[in-house]
């Protein structure tokens, strides 16, 4: 196989930070990295990505955002698409109006990382065609945070119009909903995708749900790190470079067991407080796509179908789950048992969730203060991050 080690991609994924560091110009950048790699690329202009970035309360600015890579002795035949992260995750990850868009094959996925992989497209669709003249046999798409959002939207579309590449991401958010997620990982192949993750870093829990990682089934890279609680100190490059030195793929973990539907039913029956913790909201996670599926047939079908991108999110969620109340017993009362849950989650108490009546508008209440605790909660875990030099 021509995949590349976690100690290689990791630092690929370090390296393109250069270009953002404070006081460095980017003829300063491209010197220190090809004293670095001058045996197997040459960094310069005419190889630097640019994209628009921002979050959804910022204004959008054109920026280098990483780098199209040809390589040379040792790495000849190979290609290379490196992309970095940006400060600006914390506003895009915890935004409450979150919308989805269409990939390039149609799947949907989160409309900021889609806007952006889209500025960055043509310089890529440039290289690309380039390559079929250079016997070029691989190509490796690497990114870090933002980057390997960015980067398994690359390789999506890669793969649709060239070939399947090799996908590298360390700490990505998730990209896209269910449909996504399957396809991609139909389309790269399991063993074209290395998916890295720390337990304890708080980027790959965001977006939160209904989205879900890239690959969806098969193996991924579950790096152990300290505690329960998720936090901003494990998502930095520098940690992930640690976690995998001279670490071989096959030497890495892979994730938990996933839940079973037996298991989630069991955990929606108890009726007690939930405390807001690691393994509750990955617990609850699997419990809502669960639920959705009940009530819609295909959860990913339903909420990338039934309406229009400017429909958020929690309104999608809140309406198919008011339809499951109004079916059948046997689905009705597992769209209760979950609401009790985030209920309790929430933190009220046993009287005031046995009384509650659930319509549209108050599930829709449940879920915006729902993702509003989450995403206060992860947008000060990563802005802490930011404050002690961590690379997001």
């Amino acid at each position: 196989m021509d995949q590349m080690t976690p100690s290689f991609t990791a630092g690929l994924a370090k390296a393109v930070y250069t270009i953002t560091d404070d006081g460095v110009t980017l003829q300063q950048a491209y010197k220190r990295l090809n004293s670095i790699y001058n045996d197997i690329f040459n960094f310069d202009n005419n190889n630097l990505l640019k994209g628009k970035t921002g979050g959804p309360s910022v204004i959008k600015c054109r920026t280098a955002f990483g780098f199209t890579l040809i390589g040379q002795g040792r790495l000849k035949g190979h290609a290379f698409i490196l992309f970095r992260g940006t400060h600006f995750l914390a506003d895009w990850l915890t935004n409450l109006n979150a919308t989805v868009s269409s990939s390039a094959c149609g799947q949907p996925v989160h409309t900021g990382f889609n806007e952006t992989f889209n500025t960055i497209k043509p310089k890529i669709q440039a290289f690309m065609l380039n390559l079929q003249s250079q016997k070029i046999h691989s190509v490796h798409c690497i990114g870090h945070s933002l980057g390997g959002a960015i980067a398994t939207l690359c390789a999506e579309w890669i793969a649709k119009s060239y070939q399947s590449p090799y996908l590298y991401t360390f700490g990505s958010p998730r990209v896209g909903l269910a449909g996504f997620a399957g396809y991609c990982t139909r389309r790269l192949g399991q063993n074209h995708i290395y998916r890295a993750y720390h337990k304890t870093d708080i980027v790959p829990y965001i977006p939160i749900w209904p989205f879900i990682h890239t690959p969806n089934k098969g193996k991924d890279y579950f790096l152990p790190s300290p505690g329960i609680i998720p936090g901003g100190h494990y998502h930095g490059m520098d940690q992930y470079i640690r976690s995998v030195s001279q670490r071989s793929w096959k030497s890495l973990g892979s994730r938990p067991a996933l839940h079973t539907n037996a298991g989630i039913e069991q955990w929606l029956k108890r009726n007690a407080t939930v405390g807001f913790t690691l393994s509750s909201i990955e617990w609850l996670s699997d419990a809502l796509m669960y639920v959705l599926k009940k009530c819609a047939g295909s959860a990913a079908l339903a909420i990338s179908n039934a309406f229009t991108s400017s429909f958020s999110l929690m309104d999608q969620i809140a309406y198919i789950l008011k339809k499951g109340l109004d079916k059948t017993k046997s689905v009705s009362e597992w769209v209760i048992r979950l609401l009790n849950k985030i209920m309790f989650m929430l933190g009220y108490n046993r009287s005031a969730v046995l009384a509650v009546e659930y319509n549209h508008e108050m599930i829709r209440f449940l879920f915006m203060k729902l993702h509003y605790r989450f995403s206060t909660y992860a947008g000060r875990a990563l802005n802490q991050a930011l404050v002690n030099g961590q690379s997001l």
